[in-house]
């Protein structure tokens, strides 16, 4: 089994799955790149409202919200850019700024789709508002697609930064191989397998410690953002993985526990969704 199976598998027994999509090693930002994507969005930011017509600027903002001149928004929303960029560090990923800002930008989204097509500032805005989906993504989150405000202001907002992401991925290097052999066992006793599914889930031979180790140099910065040995965290098919299921009635009370909450971060650094309980 390679190490993005089995610790997919891991994924699996401690109660998280996926979703459709892959993250690979360009999905997450380090610290590094939030803080050139901060300085990005200002820059942006400044050239989209420098664009926009003094017709424009002196409008009101209506939304569910409210009513606001658009000069006081635009003034708030500049104001929340600068706080989420100077709130952000290495030991605060500044989420709830970042939600703040990105409420903001919804509401910026419903005006901009209020105004004629091709209004000034549109070319600025289409560039800002690729930033701010950038963004997004980085706290686990999306933008609403236009014309979804009505259903789309964002609740919540979470990013793992590097150094957390660090120690969990320590944590998980130190437990793995207690899961492995649990993992093992749980296969060997399931009598519902089949000997075929069963030989292609056990793993062959010790887990590489690149998972973890990789997840260590690249959140460290020493490379890019993804797991380590080229693996990734495959979030297709759920917690199936090439047809090979983790056992429904794996002990993940007395086996699992341990990783959970390692797991969960390292899932939530590289957007995989806990599941639901």
């Amino acid at each position: 089994m390679t190490n993005g199976k089995l610790l997919a598998c891991a994924f699996a027994a401690v109660g998280l799955v996926s979703i459709p999509r892959q993250a690979s090693a360009i999905d997450r930002l380090t610290d590094q790149e939030m803080k050139k994507l901060f300085d990005t969005i200002e820059e942006d930011r400044s050239k989209f409202e420098g664009a926009l017509d003094d017709k424009q600027k002196n409008t009101t903002i209506k939304d569910a919200r409210g009513e606001v001149n658009a000069n006081e928004f635009f003034d708030d929303f500049q104001d929340q850019v600068q706080r989420a960029s100077d709130r952000f560090e290495s030991d605060y990923s500044a989420s709830s700024e970042v939600l703040s800002l990105l409420q903001y930008a919804v509401r910026l989204q419903g005006w901009t789709a209020t105004q004629p097509a091709g209004f000034s500032a549109s070319k600025e805005w289409g560039v800002l508002a690729t930033d701010l989906r950038r963004l997004a993504a980085a706290y686990n989150t999306a933008m609403p697609n236009p014309g979804q405000q009505g259903l789309g202001s964002i609740a919540q907002a979470r990013r793992i930064n590097d150094a957390e992401l660090v120690t969990a991925a320590a944590n998980v290097e130190k437990k793995i191989d207690g899961f492995r052999s649990a993992y093992d066992s749980a296969l060997a006793d399931n009598t519902s397998i089949t000997s075929e599914t069963r030989q292609a889930a056990i793993p062959a031979g010790r887990l590489n410690e690149e998972i973890c180790a990789g997840a260590q140099r690249r959140a460290g910065g020493q490379e890019g953002g993804g797991l380590g040995g080229g693996c990734a965290v495959e979030r297709d098919q759920g917690h199936r993985r090439d047809g090979v299921e983790a056992p429904a009635e794996f002990p993940g009370d007395g086996v699992g526990m341990p990783l959970r909450d390692d797991l969960a971060t390292i899932a939530l650094a590289y957007e995989v969704t806990p599941a639901s309980k």
